[in-house]
């Protein structure tokens, strides 16, 4: 159906897996409709394997943070686990869940350097508030800004995926708001 709709995904997620055979799994499902990234919070204990199943799948690895106190909620708990690991495995590098929990978006990229392989923005009303809700890009607190001017700087190469959660049933119009914002600040960041 995708390939008839000219679709193509180059992520999903955030998934997990209890073992090796649902984890070769979820690799052979993203391989098999060819896409790039798989987004997880996965186990500590399950990096090695997956390690090895992202270079024999040839397919990215980005390790998503929640909010305090999930375990990959700072990006220090990353970049521990990904040291000595396959270059596919880095960051999903989620900036309102940092924000959730009272960290520097910025500060938390400039952590990452050359270990994000994609984001999920979003803006937020509020800082270190788990209950902190989206607004359109540009008029919160999440610093979107800089953010897009980090990445900049950092020549990100990798994949945004827009994330509006509030006014879930009707947000379109909001998304639609945010990425016009992001697409006018990208223009002005060339």
């Amino acid at each position: 159906m995708l390939k008839e709709k000219g679709v193509q995904p180059v992520s999903f997620g955030v998934v997990r897996a209890e073992n090796e055979a649902d984890w070769r799994q979820i690799f052979e499902f993203a391989q098999a409709i060819g896409m790039k990234n798989i987004t997880s919070e996965p186990e500590e204990k399950d990096i090695p394997l997956l390690s090895e199943l992202c270079d024999e799948y040839k397919i990215n690895l980005a390790i998503h943070n929640h909010p305090e106190p999930s375990h990959y909620w700072h990006p220090d708990v990353i970049l521990k686990v990904i040291e000595g690991q396959s270059k596919r495995i880095g960051a999903c590098a989620d900036i309102g869940h940092w924000v959730r929990s009272g960290l520097d978006p910025v500060k938390c990229l400039k952590k990452l350097e050359g270990n994000i392989i994609q984001l999920h923005m979003k803006d937020l009303n509020k800082k270190g508030i788990k209950e902190a809700h989206d607004v359109h890009w540009g008029k919160g607190v999440s610093n979107v800004d800089a953010v897009l001017e980090e990445l900049k700087r950092q020549r990100f190469q990798g994949l945004f995926s827009v994330e509006y959660e509030h006014n879930w049933e009707n947000n379109v119009p909001d998304v639609i708001q945010s990425v016009n914002y992001f697409r006018k600040k990208v223009r002005e960041l060339k």
